[in-house]
């Protein structure tokens, strides 16, 4: 009995430690990390919430308009203070996509391009899975997102600028073929 008590008391305390050790994790249960939820949308500070809620919007109909990226519905979380940025393992990022269970995004995160990189880098796990993000092309991964994102740097840090010329060149290359379906088979 001793035994299964402690093995029980063990498998409890997993849940724990990933969340205490593994901040990104923490998007699985934002509400317990400070940010109030509504829609899958999460915030740290409710008077932002329009605006984050225009920033998502937009970015989801024009990425659907201009690329037919059918975006979904991800769990997102706007951090409008450094805490919160802390809270979920933001670091120096100004967002990350934890594979299909959320997108976190940091208090510099809250423009257009940074939101829609996020939400395409959601797109991708959705549709040919999370361990794409890790795993797949990094030309194709990162280069679509700076690419399709609309990011207005005309120079990124290496190696992402050559991601996104050469995912450039290769959409040119693929034009005539439906996104979900060249990147399917770049993949």
């Amino acid at each position: 009995m001793k035994h299964v008590i402690l093995a029980l008391a063990a498998l409890l305390a997993i849940p724990a430690s990933v969340f205490a050790i593994y901040k990104p994790a923490r998007v699985l249960l934002p509400e317990l990390f400070g940010v109030s939820c509504e829609n899958k949308v999460c915030i740290d500070d409710f008077d932002k919430r329009d605006f984050a809620m225009s920033l998502l919007d937009s970015e989801k109909q024009r990425l659907e308009t201009q690329y037919g990226l059918s975006v979904g519905d991800p769990r997102i979380i706007f951090c409008s203070t450094n805490r919160c940025q802390h809270t979920f393992g933001l670091g120096s990022k100004a967002g990350f996509t934890f594979g299909t269970f959320g997108i976190a995004i940091s208090p510099r995160g809250w423009k257009a391009y940074y939101v829609a990189h996020e939400l395409i880098h959601y797109w991708q796990s959705e549709n040919f899975g999370s361990l794409v993000l890790l795993n797949g092309e990094p030309w194709l991964i990162e280069g679509m997102a700076y690419a399709l994102s609309n990011d207005p740097r005309t120079q990124l840090h290496e190696p992402f600028e050559s991601y996104r010329k050469t995912y450039h060149e290769w959409h040119r290359n693929n034009a005539g073929i439906p996104l979900i379906k060249a990147v399917g088979e770049a993949l």
